[in-house]
């Protein structure tokens, strides 16, 4: 791999736990060969003299959601030119009108192929299983993805009560993965197809396609006795594409049950089954940097995956807005079918 020593990787938010625990291990990892910036908030004021050279710029923004928009224009304001690429981490927006807010806001000052959103899951190697599998489509009866969590909120209540696991996994990890599934690609422009063919048809008032749950204890535990965040959801999700009409599609995930794992499953008309099983893979990062260091798109989401998915779970949104109803209160280490 080049070595990269004219390029200078600046690390907005370096003193936080995504910096310390994924960005810097992988940078070292990777035997990374040009100048690593950290940037921290009283440094905004001295970002010229910080960041120095002609060569190439890398800004990762390990920084809040809300601090994004600002951050940008920042970069923009400090630094111009076709050598400026933007890492970008999850969440992008925390509905669709606030994504599509962002990405107009982030196309004023950078074009679409500087800037790179970030989701690890399109790194994993154990997703290429996936690309590379040889199936006949019409045979398939049901697509199912499970991410199972032992762990719980380990503390992060706000980040938790504000997120939740519908914005914090579903909406990207697990969209993306069905969308990699869908299409038997990585290639962004194949997985944006397949997302706008998804929607949710039933009336999810009923409760028949969607399920949100919550662990017991949640509400002590972020002080809050009137918390509707879920800490579980399962979504049913249908394609409009005509090689997968018919076929049922089932997004699951939450936190504090009874195993780890995370699975695609695929079952066929003849009852038979494959199951692919998504690993932990810690240099999954590495391989995020070193796709933008080349330039390759294909590993990062896009604007239109970005609208779409959030599109996808619109009606899932305002439906919950002013609902108190239907919140499935499950004890901590149940299984996924337990709850459904």
């Amino acid at each position: 791999m080049n070595k990269n020593n004219d390029t200078t990787f600046i690390i907005f938010g370096a003193s936080g736990d995504l910096a310390k625990r994924y960005i810097l291990p992988a940078l070292q990892n990777m035997d990374f060969q040009g100048e690593i910036v950290p940037i921290s908030r009283k440094d905004y004021g001295n970002l010229k003299n910080l960041i120095r050279g002609d060569g190439e710029k890398i800004f990762h923004l390990a920084v809040p959601p809300e601090a994004v928009s600002d951050v940008v224009k920042l970069i923009s304001d400090n630094f111009s030119g076709d050598k400026i690429k933007i890492m970008l981490e999850k969440p992008f927006g925390r509905d669709l009108e606030s994504a599509r807010v962002l990405i107009e806001h982030i196309d004023k000052y950078f074009s679409e192929n500087q800037i790179y959103r970030t989701d690890h899951y399109l790194a994993k190697q154990s997703l290429e299983r996936v690309v590379n599998e040889n199936w006949e489509k019409k045979g398939i009866s049901k697509i199912e993805i499970i991410a199972s969590e032992k762990i719980d909120i380990e503390g992060r209540v706000n980040f938790y009560e504000q997120t939740g696991a519908l914005k914090d996994f579903l909406q990207s990890h697990l969209l993306e993965m069905l969308a990699v599934v869908l299409s038997q690609s990585f290639n962004e422009s194949r997985r944006y197809d397949a997302l706008k063919n998804l929607q949710i048809v039933c009336d999810i008032k009923k409760h028949e396609c969607v399920k949100r749950g919550q662990y017991e204890g949640y509400r002590k535990e972020v002080d809050n006795e009137e918390s509707m965040t879920e800490t579980f959801v399962s979504v049913n999700i249908i394609s409009q594409d005509p090689q997968w009409l018919g076929v049922p599609m089932v997004l699951s995930t939450g936190k504090a049950l009874s195993e780890k794992f995370t699975e695609i499953r695929i079952e066929y008309k003849d009852s038979s089954k494959k199951v692919f099983s998504i690993e932990h893979e810690p240099d999954a990062y590495g391989r995020v940097i070193r796709a933008v260091l080349e330039g390759n798109h294909d590993l990062f989401i896009g604007s239109g995956e970005i609208l779409e998915t959030w599109r996808i779970l619109d009606s899932i949104q305002q439906s919950w807005k002013n609902s108190k109803e239907n919140l499935i209160i499950y004890k901590k280490g149940s299984a996924v079918n337990e709850i459904l």
